[in-house]
C-alpha cells in the first residue's frame, strides 16, 4: 500500500541549517519515498580515531527516530527498498507517559515491495491491514524503532518531520544504527550556531539496549553518560576557547531525554537540564560541544549485570536540533555502540 508522501503532502514551512543555509539533495526512491539528506553537524571521533558518521539513507536494518506532541506534529515515514515484501516490528517509546514512564507500544507491520508508509504519531494506523494501534496523547514525546523482521537485508529507510507550533519545523533522516566501523570513536562533537537567528535547542539522547534483530528495550535504568574525571565535557567558542562542563546523562526519563545546550540556546520546550550553564552564543556567532562517552550504564534488572553494566549491548543515537523560535530549524544525528560496557562499571 502507497501512502501519501511525508515530503509533498505536509505543509512546508522555511527550514534552516546550523552552520548554512543551502539543503543539500533530494533522493528519490522508485518515487516511493523521498528523503531530505541533511547536512550532518553532528560528528564522533577522538583523537587519533577518524570520525565515522553513518550515512542514514542507505539501507538498514533498524531505523531510531524522534517524536514530540508538546505543541507539534510528529510524522514518521518508512520505505522498502527491496523488491520483495519486508516485516518490520515498531516500537514507540513514551519517555513521559502519565501511566509509566518510558512505556512502550508496539506493533508488527508489513511493507510490500517498493512500499512506503507513513505513521502519525498521535494516530498510528499500520500500512497492512489500517488499523488503530497506538495514539500517543498530546503533550509527550519520545522515539520510535522500526526494526527489520523478515525480508532482505539493509532494506529500510526512513525520515521524520517534527513541526512546531511556531512556524519551524525539524527535519531529518531516522538514524540507521548499521556502521559497526563507528564503534571505535570516543568522542561525540555537536556543532551550532546562531544562523538564522537561532536561539533555543533540542539536545535528545536515546539509550536503549538490543534484544535482537526484531525489537529493543529501553527505560529509565539504561542510560548513557558524558563525561567525568578524565573526560571533561567541553564547550568550545568560535576563538577555540573552551570551557568545562559538568557530566550529562541521558536516559529514557523525563528531565534526561531532551536537554538545552547551555544558557544562550536552552531547551525549545522549556526542560530546565541544559548541558552547560555557559552563554556562548550570547557573545560568539558559533560554537561546538565535546562530549566524551564515559560509559554505558545499565540498573533495570531486565539488561543490567548486576553490577551497574549492561548484560546487553547497549546503543545511543543523538539528534540535535536548533531553531529561532519563529520559523526556522534543524536537526541532525550521530550514534555510538557500547561494546566496550562489560569493562566499565558505575562508581559505588
Amino acid at each position: 500500500m502507497i501512502q501519501r508522501n511525508l515530503m509533498n503532502n505536509t505543509k512546508t514551512r522555511r527550514k534552516g541549517s546550523m552552520l548554512q543555509d543551502s539543503l543539500s539533495k533530494i533522493k528519490y526512491f522508485l518515487v516511493l519515498a523521498v528523503l531530505l539528506v541533511l547536512p550532518m553537524q553532528a560528528m564522533a571521533g577522538f583523537g587519533n580515531v577518524i570520525p565515522v558518521i553513518d550515512q542514514t539513507d542507505t539501507g538498514v536494518n533498524r531505523l531510531v527516530a524522534f517524536w514530540d506532541t508538546r505543541s507539534r506534529d510528529t510524522f514518521i515515514q518508512v520505505t522498502n527498498t527491496s523488491s520483495e515484501k519486508v516485516n518490520i516490528h515498531v516500537q514507540i517509546f513514551d519517555v513521559d507517559s502519565p501511566f509509566t514512564e518510558c512505556e512502550e507500544c508496539n506493533f508488527d507491520d508489513m511493507l510490500t515491495a517498493f512500499d512506503t508508509h507513513v505513521y502519525d504519531i498521535e494516530n498510528v494506523v499500520t500500512n497492512f491491514e489500517g488499523d488503530l494501534v497506538c495514539t500517543e496523547r498530546p503533550g509527550t514525546y519520545g522515539f520510535m524503532v522500526i526494526s527489520l523482521e523478515s525480508g532482505p537485508s539493509g532494506s529500510l529507510i526512513g525520515m521524520f518531520r517534527v513541526i512546531d507550533e511556531s512556524g519551524y519545523e525539524y527535519r531529518a533522516n531516522a538514524a540507521g544504527t548499521e556502521d559497526f566501523s563507528a564503534n571505535d570513536t570516543f568522542s561525540e562533537v555537536v556543532n551550532f550556531s546562531d544562523a538564522n537567528g537561532n536561539t533555543l535547542s533540542d539536545l535528545v539522547g536515546i539509550t536503549y539496549v538490543d534484544l535482537g534483530p526484531s525489537a529493543v528495550y529501553a527505560s529509565p535504568g539504561v542510560f548513557t553518560v558524558f563525561g567525568d574525571l578524565s573526560f571533561e565535557i567541553l564547550i568550545w567558542d568560535q576563538d577555540e576557547d573552551d570551557i568545562s562542563c559538568s557530566p550529562t546523562t541521558f536516559a529514557c526519563a523525563d528531565g534526561a531525554f531532551d536537554r538545552g545546550i547551555d544558557n544562550a540556546l536552552p531547551n525549545s520546550k522549556g526542560q530546565a537540564n541544559r548541558v552547560c550553564s555557559t552563554s556562548i552564543l550570547d557573545t560568539n556567532s558559533s560554537g561546538w560541544l565535546d562530549l566524551p562517552f564515559s560509559r554505558f550504564g545499565c540498573t533495570d534488572p531486565l539488561a543490567s549485570n548486576g553490577d551497574g553494566t549492561c548484560a546487553l549491548e547497549p546503543f545511543f543515537v543523538g539528534f540535535i536540533g536548533l531553531n529561532n523560535g519563529n520559523g526556522t530549524g534543524s536537526m541532525d544525528s550521530w550514534w555510538e555502540v557500547g561494546l566496550f560496557q562489560a569493562i566499565i562499571a558505575l562508581p559505588e
